[in-house]
């Protein structure tokens, strides 16, 4: 006889019914604001630009000759490709439109996680996670965080099944995600180590020492499928050291606080409270002492998702450290994802009570209503001015005029859409601007004098009569002051550090203009719209010639 199912009590049904609606409802306002994010986010920034230009080259074989100069493996370049050749990346807006299908297919992937951990609605995750500028911002763009995160995700659900109740599918899916993971993501791989590492604590608690090494052998495919990389990676490594930093926890920690703290402070400490509240939760329910068979898998997850967060959190610690670049807040999307879905589904089982699970809900819409105007502001902001810049010098500049890029990585985006005649340069001039070619850079670095062709053409055009036009930032000084001599790069007390050549660089010029230039003018671009800050440049006309009045 079968035993019947205890009834859910009218009330608990009632809390029940009110979540699912607050999770949907949390949903479609990401939904929208990931819309939102599409129509105003503009042009093409650098990296972005720069990823479409490698996706378009004539063949594969000169896409694997590039790849190094890009900072993921295949995958994304790959869909880039296909979109492209679908007729969808034609325009901006149809670019744009495939980073939305990857902004929407993490919503998804969250929750897929809260049905895989919690089946419960995943309301700490999305308002963590669904709704931080951060993940609607750089999550869309044109990079493959977003990707990344979404297969990170896929896989943390997977092999959460291996090491529960192992079963052919499982292994299946758990490597399929685990490879796209990597072919996202490079950093992606220290994150699975995690994961896996979690599994086969798991595993092995339970004493279930074959299933633990069964965990442990997901890490191999993802690893496999890497090697072919290898080369890649080692010539990428001879010219980012020009990127490379001391990367101490202090620097990694502003960068990360102003990842979850958007769009303001309030984020940051409802991240933390939250986190502090989970793994409380968890070693509540791993306490529990009954031993029955949902006892018995709420322990498993506790202990699983405790694990997860401890060891990726040690992971991508390491690899920030390993990789020494300065860090931004899209570093971080990956960390951001999983422990947000650890954190909900590690508060979904210890909150059960009815009255507890009320204030969870109010607090989740109260909090939901206090960050939104700050979201939707965030998400109206243009990735780049570039696009605005080139439109009015593609009415304006005239053939014999010079137009100057600085910093020169913003190359590609400029390139992308001035369409013009008049000759343009970057600070120091490089050969191709294309791609972010490092590699061209490090060369110039190396030069006695790099900026000297530049000024000679300055000179030329400004002594025929002709107009300097400066995009970007330079280092203008009142009074005027002398640029200081550099060594070559390598050769002097800041090794490979691009940072004091870049600002000398500009300062060269600046100081040029100000002893033989007659008149500078500053541009006004036709936009009022809130525009990044990495990427929102100045426009000033010099023009006129005297000789140098130093």
């Amino acid at each position: 006889m079968k035993k019947r199912r205890k009834a859910t009590p009218p009330f608990q049904a009632s809390i029940r019914k009110v979540e699912w609606f607050v999770a949907l409802a949390l949903t479609g306002l990401a939904v929208v604001l990931h819309f939102v994010n599409l129509t105003h986010a503009g042009g093409l920034w650098r990296d972005e630009a720069a990823a479409v230009n490698l996706a378009l080259l004539p063949s594969f074989g000169e896409i694997w000759t590039y790849l190094e100069h890009e900072s993921f493996p295949l995958l994304l370049t790959v869909l880039l490709r296909g979109w492209n050749a679908i007729g969808l990346g034609e325009t901006d807006l149809g670019w744009r439109f495939f980073g939305l299908l990857i902004g929407l297919c993490v919503l998804a992937a969250l929750w897929w996680n809260a049905r895989q951990f919690s089946k419960s609605p995943p309301l700490f995750s999305l308002l963590l996670f669904g709704l931080s500028p951060t993940l609607i911002r750089w999550g869309d763009s044109l990079r493959a965080y977003g990707l990344g995160v979404f297969f990170l995700l896929l896989a943390l659900g997977f092999i959460w099944e291996v090491a529960r109740a192992p079963s052919r599918r499982a292994v299946i899916l758990a490597t399929a995600a685990s490879v796209l993971a990597v072919q996202a993501l490079y950093q992606s791989m220290f994150m699975l180590v995690a994961f896996c590492l979690a599994g086969a604590l798991l595993a092995e608690r339970r004493r279930d020492f074959k299933c633990a090494l069964l965990v442990l052998a997901l890490i191999v495919p993802p690893a496999l499928s890497l090697l072919p990389y290898l080369g890649v990676i080692g010539r990428a490594n001879q010219w980012n050291v020009v990127t490379q930093v001391s990367l101490g926890l202090s620097r990694i920690w502003l960068v990360f606080q102003r990842a979850l703290g958007a769009p303001g402070p309030l984020m940051f400490w409802l991240w933390a409270v939250l986190l502090l509240a989970a793994i409380a939760a968890a070693f509540a329910v791993v306490g529990t002492k009954r031993k029955t068979s949902a006892r018995t898998d709420e322990r498993d997850v506790a202990w699983f998702l405790v694990a997860v967060i401890v060891t990726a959190t040690g992971a991508y610690y390491l690899f920030l450290t390993l990789l020494k670049f300065p860090t931004e807040v899209w570093y971080y999307l990956a960390w951001m994802g999983v422990v947000a879905v650890a954190i909900d589904a590690l508060l979904s089982r210890i909150i059960r009570e009815a009255r507890v699970r009320v204030v969870r809900l109010a607090g989740v819409v109260l909090l939901a209503a206090i960050i939104s105007p700050g979201i939707w502001q965030q998400a109206q902001v243009r990735m780049t001015n570039l696009d605005l810049v080139a439109a009015r010098l593609n009415r304006e500049a005239g053939n014999d005029d010079l137009i100057l890029m600085h910093p020169w990585f913003c190359g590609p985006a400029f390139g992308r859409y001035y369409k013009s005649n008049t000759p343009w340069l970057t600070l120091p001039p490089l050969a191709d601007h294309q791609l972010q070619r490092l590699d061209l850079f490090k060369e110039q670095m190396q030069q006695d004098a790099p900026i000297q062709p530049v000024l000679e053409k300055m000179e030329a055009t400004l002594r025929d009569g002709h107009v300097v036009w400066l995009v970007g930032y330079y280092p203008f000084s009142n009074p005027p002051r002398l640029p200081p001599p550099l060594p070559r790069a390598g050769e002097g007390p800041g090794g490979w550090n691009e940072a004091p050549y870049m600002t000398v660089y500009g300062m060269q010029v600046a100081y040029f203009l100000q002893a033989h230039a007659l008149e500078t003018k500053s541009l006004k671009l036709d936009s009022t719209q809130a525009v990044n800050p990495f990427e929102n440049f100045p426009v000033t006309a010099v023009s006129g010639w005297r000789s140098s009045r130093f």
